[in-house]
């Protein structure tokens, strides 16, 4: 790794960071106003913590493939995830702390009441806890390819990531609760999902590469 891919490295460090910390920030104004505090049911709560991990996993991926060799459509796609993605964890972190939640859940996926891809979640493991994750090993993996086979990678990979996350955001949706914070974050997240698993199908297709949805 040379100077300025440690540089280009540290600097997708630097905007998840900040990101997350303009999330988080949003706390204590919420705090002066009791009534902005968000009030959770627990199906809410387990999206937040599932979500959160899903997230990380994303800018993860993200940010191992924002480096020099790479394409600039595939370096920009991943800038725009690790951006977007950071601000919902910080929001998320954020609803759970005024909640007096816990971050991390201790049965992830319980929440979730309906069969994604033929699986209920409880057939979830360990190596793939939640629908889309990436297994430690594709991430690992992701890190040492080059060149168009990590590009092709990355897109595989987070298309299904996105597939899963847009399962996940439905089925919250689907309870049918009117609104609220979460429901809105929920929604916007959806929106933002649906739009670049389009753009990665696309770009998957202009590689011959068939849409894996």
């Amino acid at each position: 790794m040379n100077g300025r891919t440690v540089v280009t490295s540290l600097g997708a460090v630097a905007v998840a960071v900040l990101a997350f910390v303009i999330g988080v920030a949003v706390r204590p104004a919420l705090v002066q106003d009791p009534s902005a505090a968000p009030s959770l049911t627990v199906v809410e709560v387990g999206y937040l913590q599932d979500m959160l991990s899903h997230h990380q996993q994303a800018v993860t991926m993200s940010q191992l493939v924002d480096r020099d060799g790479l394409s600039t459509p595939i370096r920009s796609l991943a800038r725009q995830i690790v951006q977007e993605q950071s601000i919902e964890i910080g929001t998320m972190v954020g609803y759970l702390q005024l909640a007096d939640e816990p971050i991390q859940s201790s049965t992830p996926m319980a929440w979730m009441h309906r069969d994604v891809d033929g699986s209920h979640h409880a057939d979830t493991t360990a190596e793939h806890p939640m629908p889309g994750m990436a297994s430690a090993d594709e991430v690992a993996s992701l890190g040492t390819l080059v060149g168009v086979a990590a590009e092709n990678e990355f897109l595989r990979l987070m298309q299904r990531h996105h597939y899963g996350g847009i399962a996940m955001t439905q089925d919250l949706l689907s309870y049918g609760s009117a609104g609220g914070p979460v429901v809105r974050l929920a929604r916007s997240s959806l929106t933002m999902q649906t739009k670049e698993t389009g753009l990665i199908g696309a770009m998957l297709l202009a590689r011959g590469i068939s849409d894996g949805g």
